[in-house]
């Protein structure tokens, strides 16, 4: 399946159920579990690598979306409204809390 190089976790339980796991860049699943595989069979401290029949959990690691905001945004968005229902009144009074500002 692919899709693009992306970050991937890759884990098994071995036959003592302990879990076993290493990050890899892949552009498919299969590579993902090749690259591991490779890994795990490089390790000194896995006395159990993995066989034909392990079954392998391949997490894709999403690249983080990052934000910028002025705190004089967050103060005023905090500010009391009646705009979002009951939900924003709670949300707005737990971060005017959270500043330290009067309820």
């Amino acid at each position: 399946m692919p899709m693009g190089i992306s970050r991937c976790r890759v884990s098994y339980l071995d036959q003592e159920g302990l879990d076993h796991a290493v990050e890899v860049e892949a552009e498919s699943l299969y590579e993902a579990v090749a690259m591991a595989v490779a890994e795990f069979r490089q390790g000194e401290i896995i006395t159990d690598a993995p066989g034909p029949m392990t079954e392998f959990c391949v997490t894709v690691i999403r690249k983080p979306i990052e934000h910028r905001i002025r705190l004089s945004q967050v103060t005023k968005w905090a500010e009391p409204t009646m705009r979002e229902g009951p939900a924003g009144i709670s949300k707005r009074q737990r971060v005017r809390a959270l500043l330290g500002q009067p309820g």
